[in-house]
């Protein structure tokens, strides 16, 4: 369904301009044909949920599905053909997929239009524990994947999410706790309605080679690390947009009355390509009460607040001219990220060189 290497500069200019448009074309795509649970063939999801036992196989064909649907076995795999699109579809008020079981994986989908009472409707409801997604793409939505407490292990690779929040800011691209979060190889991109690209509540968060940016989007923050934890964010591509309501990309431990809760309060943020094109302030990171924070190896492009806190162990170019990096909108392709770093290392002009 989606591949990785569609993302970058193709993909920024692609989102901005037709991000509003995105939500029609799911309307082109022909009624869902069969869903099999364990090979036996239904005529609709809603007929096949009775069916799912623990362990069970589902296989959705392709084509568009209006209803959602609540799960509650565990050690289930989902997978869709491609071309499975879940079009405004919602069960239990709350997501397209709201998964209560453990041990759960979601492959190959896409979600669009999901709208509940709440302002948060996810394509995916995880309540269980223990999530795998790989290759869904998520967008015009109010949300992508939320989570109840407790989920263990989340780990979402080659995904995409565009244009999800709803709510001045109660909304967001991801909204998970767990013991662990893996971002892998994924995108968000054009957060809006002041959500974020990933609120999280978990103990630990790894973001590795993927792409968080604002681009025009009015989104607050690329990463909220709510109730501290580690954090880790290596070998990926960082941006914020103009439109961002808030100056930070990175938020850590702001809110007022929460308290660490975990014994690891860690920050690594290494070798990343970070754009600032937010004309007012930019501040990398907010952060208050974290026991270590290990910045190093990054390329940081635009002017920054309080740059003498992350340019040691860093370069920083004051604009996209001085690194001799395109104009805005452009966004590298991931895979492109070393190559861009390591040219701007040599024809740039660092204010820390």
């Amino acid at each position: 369904m989606y591949s990785f290497a569609q993302g970058g500069a193709t993909l920024a200019r692609v989102i901005i301009a037709i991000c509003a448009l995105l939500s029609i074309v799911s309307s082109f795509t022909a009624r869902a044909e069969k869903v099999f649970v364990d090979g036996v063939p239904f005529t609709s999801f809603k007929q096949a949920v009775s069916n799912i036992k623990d362990g069970s196989r589902i296989y959705l064909e392709k084509g568009v599905y209006t209803e959602g649907v609540y799960i509650g076995a565990s050690d289930i795999s989902i997978l869709g053909e491609t071309g499975v699109v879940f079009d405004g579809a919602v069960a239990d008020n709350k997501a397209a997929l709201v998964l209560t079981g453990d041990n759960v994986t979601v492959e190959s989908i896409e979600c669009v239009n999901i709208s509940v009472s709440a302002g948060n409707g996810a394509c995916i409801r995880f309540e269980g524990t223990n999530l795998t997604v790989k290759d869904i793409y998520v967008h015009d939505s109010e949300s992508g994947v939320m989570t109840a407490s407790n989920a263990g292990k989340v780990v979402i690779a080659y995904s995409r999410f565009e244009c999800l929040g709803s709510r001045n800011g109660y909304s967001h691209a991801l909204y998970v706790k767990a013991d662990e979060l893996q971002f892998l190889y994924s995108s968000i991109t054009s957060t809006k309605k002041e959500g974020s690209g990933i609120k999280s509540r978990s103990k630990k968060v790894v973001v590795d080679n993927s792409i968080l940016a604002s681009l025009n989007g009015i989104d607050s923050r690329l990463i909220d690390m709510a109730n501290y934890g580690e954090l880790v964010v290596t070998n990926s591509i960082l941006q914020q947009g103009n439109n961002s309501s808030n100056s930070q990309l990175i938020a850590y431990g702001l809110e007022k009355k929460v308290k660490k809760q975990f014994k690891i309060n860690k920050i690594t943020i290494k070798n990343n390509l970070v754009f600032f094109d937010r004309r007012q302030a930019n501040v990398f990171v907010k952060s208050r009460l974290d026991d270590e924070r290990i910045v190093s190896g990054n390329v940081f492009v635009g002017d920054m607040n309080n740059p003498n806190e992350f340019i040691t162990g860093n370069l920083w170019y004051l604009s996209r001219g001085k690194a001799g990096v395109e104009a805005f909108p452009y966004i590298p392709e991931i895979h492109e990220r070393r190559l861009v770093m390591d040219r701007t290392r040599i024809i740039g002009e660092a204010q820390n060189d």
